[in-house]
Formats: structure tokens, C-alpha cells, sequence
């Protein structure tokens, strides 16, 4: 049975280095049999800033709003999601911080995979991000991907070390594919 993986890109910016490093990721997804790519740049989520009257961990929370309604089941329908992430100011984005945030009953024992890049190759947002993802019960998965500028990626996001790159997503896709498959 094929397994549906989300991949959200963490960036709001035009010509974003995730641009470049979300298609590499669904490539690793979508060269498994098992597993059905869908990958949502964040922006077109058209998610508000939360305002929620009280936290959707809450008894009674229930989305209001369209968008978030549809964002929320489609966390829901699929078996994982990996999050590419950009490391800003030690943080993940504040737009992929907010379309987690909106959601609680669809993270609890959802696999989550990281997949991370920037100057400190995405690893303090990853701290950030796991912090998020334990406290809505989440199963973060190990390892990893960390792409550092310099050392795996250019700062345009073009990839320095293609060797590199393609075997810390290609362990993190099997860490994934191992998760949902029990």
C-alpha cells in the first residue's frame, strides 16, 4: 500500500533556496514505490497569523477557518510529513512555525522527518522545530538532514556536494519509510 508524505517548504521567499532543495527531497520520496510525494510550499496555504480563541490542544478546539480547515486534513490524510526547514536567526521560520501551530490532534504520533539548511546547515532550527513537534506529540524521526552553505549547498541553494546530500536524505527517507511501515 502506498504511504502519503507531505514535504512543506519553510520559506515565504521568492527564489527561496528552497526552491531548489524541495525537489530534491521529493525526488528521494518519490524514487520509493511505497511512498506518494505531495509536496505544499508553504505560501500557498494562505494561513492567518494563530488567533485561535484558545490553543487547538484545547477540548473544543475546532478551525474556523477554511484554509486552516484544509491544511488540517491534509495533515490528517497523510502518514508522514518532512519539513524543509530554513535556519533563521537560530529558528525555523515563523510561517512554518505557524502552520504547526494551528494544528494539535493531527501531529499527535505523526512521523516527522527534518530536513534542514542555512549557515548552521538548519540545525538550530531543528532544536526549535523538535521542541515544537515533542510538545504536539509528534514522532520525530532520526537521522536528520542537515545542509550546510559552504560545505553541502551554495547560499543560491545550488548543491556543492551532490555525494553528500543525496545520502543524508536518502538516511532520512529510510528512517521514514522504517517508521510508517510497523
Amino acid at each position: 500500500m502506498t504511504k502519503k508524505v507531505i514535504i512543506l517548504s519553510g520559506s515565504a521567499r521568492p527564489g527561496s533556496v528552497a526552491d531548489k532543495v524541495m525537489p530534491l527531497v521529493d525526488a528521494e520520496v518519490a524514487s520509493r514505490d511505497s511512498l506518494e510525494a505531495v509536496s505544499i510550499d508553504v505560501n500557498t496555504l494562505n494561513l492567518p497569523f494563530f488567533n485561535a480563541p484558545i490553543a487547538p490542544s484545547a477540548e473544543g478546539y475546532v478551525a474556523t477557518d477554511e484554509n486552516v480547515k484544509k491544511w488540517a486534513e491534509s495533515v490528517a490524510s497523510a502518514d508522514a510529513v518532512i519539513l524543509v526547514t530554513p535556519e533563521y536567526n537560530a529558528s525555523m521560520s515563523a510561517i512554518q512555525k505557524n502552520a504547526l501551530d494551528w494544528l494539535y490532534a493531527e501531529w499527535v504520533d505523526k512521523s516527522v522527518a527534518l530536513v534542514g539548511y542555512g549557515w548552521h546547515s538548519g540545525e538550530r532550527a531543528h532544536v526549535n522545530a523538535r521542541a515544537i513537534l515533542d510538545n504536539v506529540k509528534a514522532n520525530v524521526l532520526e537521522p536528520t538532514t542537515t545542509l550546510g552553505f559552504m560545505k553541502d549547498l551554495n547560499p543560491d541553494g545550488t548543491v556543492l556536494n551532490q555525494e553528500t546530500v543525496s545520502h543524508q536524505l536518502k538516511e532520512t527517507v529510510d528512517a521514514l519509510v522504517e517508521a510508517i511501515s510497523e
